[in-house]
Formats: structure tokens, sequence, C-alpha cells
């Protein structure tokens, strides 16, 4: 059975031959620090990397336009499955604004980067950036960036293939990995950020409800147009969305609020969707989510991730209350920095949650660099021996 099998089994609450074997992701620190304590570095990393950024594992969505450098060896070690991979098509900010450097110290620089937006950051990635300018700010510069970055009649999603045509619905139509469509950043509150701010998001709600509206509205149907294209070509076993709407308290914005801006949205998204035969429809978001599954569940949503737990969410807890809720990740990464036994209670959450199925169990977000290898092999090879 491959991975690809095993996967929409899990989804669909049936029960492959086992579990997948995923890790969700890891900080470029942690890499760094593993290669010096026993990871051994076959092919290594595709660049030199700092502290703070992202390296993918096979439970994060990735393809050859992905901004996330890849932790291959990490993989090979631990015998990975094979990950969730994504078509190369771009399905944002296309083309991508001028990366400019506006001022440099010792150890930070603001930069506008390919999205438009203007931000300070520190040069080893260290913390998160300091956000200054957006590329909307009202109705006149929202169609500016539709008219030049967002617009399909300009820039088709041929254009936006960013390998060869032939070479990727190959490598689709004959993959034994999942494959899956949209994901970072297709959403609609955490898009609007990209465009917006959150604070101007959050003033625009109440000030100019209408704009929030029109550019929710055309990003539906640009994400429609994109994925009709691209389900002409070739099939699909998921499609993925990003949020990160909600912190250790709780969503962002309250549910009310979520009703009118958002669920018209993903209802039309997620039907059209749903009439090319596509089932399953995940959504990553951080934070505290008690509040934000039962949303997600009415708009057509039928998984979410990664279920960070010091943000106070419990697997269990959300497995009773809704017993067809896909779920991925949920283990506590922190406790990797205690003894073996927290670890091992931990494990003792992920071993139940497996009984009920439609669950893969993984760390809880990025695996922080003060993880030894020593204590990751430990937890990897005890989850190994559940699944």
């Amino acid at each position: 059975m491959n991975t690809k099998e095993r996967f929409l089994m899990i989804l669909d609450f049936k029960k492959p031959d086992r579990c997948i074997d995923w890790e969700f992701a890891y900080w470029g620190g942690t890499i760094n620090r593993w290669y010096k304590e026993g990871l051994h570095e076959v092919n290594g990393l595709v660049q030199k990397v700092e502290e703070g950024e992202t390296i993918g594992g096979p439970g994060l969505y990735w393809s050859e336009d992905n901004p996330w450098i890849y932790a291959g060896d990490v993989d090979e070690h631990f015998g990975f499955d094979e990950g969730i991979r994504r078509p190369p098509v771009n399905i944002w900010i296309f083309p991508g604004y001028e990366v400019r450097v506006i001022d440099e110290g010792e150890r930070k620089k603001e930069i506008v980067d390919k999205d438009g937006i203007r931000k300070i950051i520190m040069k080893d990635n260290s913390s998160m950036p300091y956000w200054l300018e957006w590329p909307v700010k009202d109705r006149r510069s929202w169609e500016r960036v539709r008219r030049e970055r967002l617009n399909l009649k300009k820039d088709s999603v041929e254009k936006r293939i960013l390998t060869d045509k032939r070479t990727m619905i190959s490598n689709i139509e004959n993959s034994t990995y999942p494959v899956g469509l949209l994901g970072y950043p297709a959403g609609f509150f955490g898009s609007l950020r990209f465009l917006i701010g959150d604070v101007n998001l959050f003033m625009l709600y109440y000030d100019d409800p209408a704009l929030v509206k029109d550019i929710s509205s055309y990003l539906t149907d640009f994400w429609i147009d994109c994925c009709e294209e691209m389900l002409s070509w070739f099939d699909v076993d998921a499609v993925f969305f990003w949020e990160d709407m909600a912190g250790r308290n709780g969503s962002l914005i309250s549910p009310k609020m979520f009703r009118e801006f958002m669920t018209p949205c993903y209802r039309k998204l997620i039907g059209f969707l749903k009439s090319r035969g596509i089932k399953h429809f995940i959504v990553d978001t951080d934070g505290k989510v008690d509040e934000l599954v039962p949303l997600f569940l009415e708009t057509g949503i039928t998984g979410v991730y990664p279920f960070e737990r010091q943000a106070g969410n419990d697997l269990l807890t959300f497995r009773k209350k809704y017993p067809k809720l896909q779920m991925m990740g949920g283990f506590d990464k922190n406790v990797l920095i205690k003894s073996k036994k927290e670890i091992d209670d931990e494990l003792d959450i992920v071993k139940e949650c497996l009984k009920f199925g439609g669950y893969i169990p993984m760390a809880d977000h990025l695996i922080p660099p003060n993880v030894p290898f020593e204590i990751f092999e430990y937890y990897r090879n005890k989850i190994k021996q559940i699944l």
C-alpha cells in the first residue's frame, strides 16, 4: 500500500495497513544542530539556512514553488513516508514584486518582499518580522493589485506554472504520494492579512466592509478559475487552505464576522470543488481552535491541523466532540525538551486518538532548535512502534 492510498483511507476513517509516518517541519537552527549531533548529512540542505528559517517535513505540503527548504536527510534517517505535494503553480501574487533592501544594519534589515510587503526582519530570521506596510491600502490600490498581480486574463494559469507542464502532469498522474491543491496562502482571512495587514483588516471590517467582501469574492472566483484549469489536467486528493487566524486565547475575529466575511466564500469555493469530485478540505490554522472548528465545519471544511497544544487544544476532546473531523498534528513539541516520561504521556494521547481513525500524528508545529537529536530520535522511534 502506498502513501496516497493510506492517506485517502485515513481521511475516509478506514483502516489502512498502518498509519502514515510523517513529521511536520523544523526550524533551520534545529537541522543545523542535528547535523552536529548525529544526523548524517547525506544530501544536506540546498543552501545554508539561518536559525529561524522554515525547513519542511513530509507533513507540510510543498512543491517546486515552495518558499521552504526540505529536510530530506531527516526523512531518510527515519524512513518517513512520501510527503504531500502540490502542483508547482503560482496561485497568488504573480509576477512577484521586486525584492528590495531599503535599509540594512548589523543584525536586521528593512525590505520589500515578493508579496509587496515592507517589513523589518532579523538577518538570521530568529523572530517574526515587524511589518510596516502592505500593498492594499484602499479600493484604488486593490484594483491595481488585482489588475497587475491577480489577473488570469493577463497571466493565465499556464503562465503561472513554475516547471514544465508535461513533466508536472506526468509526475502527478504517476504519483504514489498525496496531491494537494491550493494551500498557503489560500484562505479568506490569511490571504487578506498579506494584502492589507492584520490591524488594517480589522479596521476595514467596520470602516469598509464592502471592500473586504469585494476582495474576498474576487479571490473566490480567482481560485475557482485556477482550480478549474488545473483539474482539467489531473486529479487531486485533497484541497488545503491556510488561515493562521487564532492565538492562544482563541479566534482573531468573532463568529459573527467569520460567518459574514468568510463563510459565503468557503461555501462557494468548496461547492465548486465538490462538484469536481473532491471530498477532503483541510485548513491549517495555529492557536486555540475550539471556536473555529464548528465554523469551518459549517463551510464544508473536513479537517484541521496542526492543533497547537500550548494554545490549549486537546486532541481527545476534539475527537469526542467531532467524531468525523480529520486531524493531523497535535503532539506537543514542547515536551521534547522535558523528560522521557512526559514524552511517553503525550504519546499515550496519540495512541488513543489513533483508535478512532481519521488522524495522522506529528508535532503541533515546527520542531525548535532546543530539541536534541537524541530526544527527537526517541520520540520518533516510539511513534514508529505505535504506528
